[in-house]
């Protein structure tokens, strides 16, 4: 109950901030919404779960960087470039349809954890201080694009999990058809994100 409650005040908190309700699994407890930014045409989303799992289960999963293809929707490849504390430098190629072409972009990607009340946040940001590893043609590199995981202990056991991200897709992709389609993104990454969750590599070790 009491996390029903938090997801409760979570959805009223994101009203009253301009989000609106894109898209809703209730058998998995996965709420997405999205709005306008005000200094670019393409919209930018903000997700949330609900998962049973510990926040060293859900950080151990969202650690795994050779597994990120398997549940981040669109990510097609992904090398380790540097690896710093709690700072990393990932090369991304993410997948378009036809006849979009794919990206590519390096991320840092840094875990920060709160001392008081448990909160881990994972902020990554594309860069330009490393080189594009591949030089592909067909590939265009994006320098605008950013997304947050914040995973907050909730009372009695589990996680919130929070997902956000904005940027821009460069190249051609109507702002039409990026808004459109916006929503189905993170919706899917949580959908699979639940299923890597229940893993048994990624428990705790007893």
């Amino acid at each position: 109950m009491p996390g029903l409650i938090a997801a409760c005040l979570m959805t009223a908190a994101l009203a009253d901030g301009g989000w609106e309700l894109a898209r809703e699994d209730a058998s998995r407890q996965i709420r997405v919404f999205t709005r306008s930014q005000a200094d670019s045409d393409y919209d930018e989303f903000r997700s949330e779960m609900l998962a049973p799992q510990s926040i060293d289960t859900v950080v151990a999963v969202l650690r795994d960087i050779p597994a990120w293809p398997e549940w981040i929707a669109r990510i097609r490849k992904v090398k380790l470039l540097r690896h710093d504390g709690e700072s990393n430098w990932v090369y991304v190629v993410y997948k378009l349809p036809y006849p979009f072409k794919d990206r590519d972009t390096v991320l840092q990607s840094v875990l920060q954890r709160e001392a008081k009340g448990g909160v881990v946040t994972i902020r990554s940001q594309a860069v330009r201080t490393l080189p594009m590893p591949e030089q592909d043609s067909r590939r265009v590199h994006l320098y605008e694009l950013q997304s947050t995981w914040r995973l907050t202990p909730l009372p009695g056991g589990g996680t919130r999990i929070e997902l956000s991200g904005r940027g821009q897709p460069g190249g051609y992709l109507p702002s039409l058809i990026f808004n459109y389609n916006l929503a189905d993104e993170p919706q899917q990454t949580l959908r699979l994100l639940r299923l890597m969750l229940a893993r048994p590599k990624y428990q705790p070790r007893k």
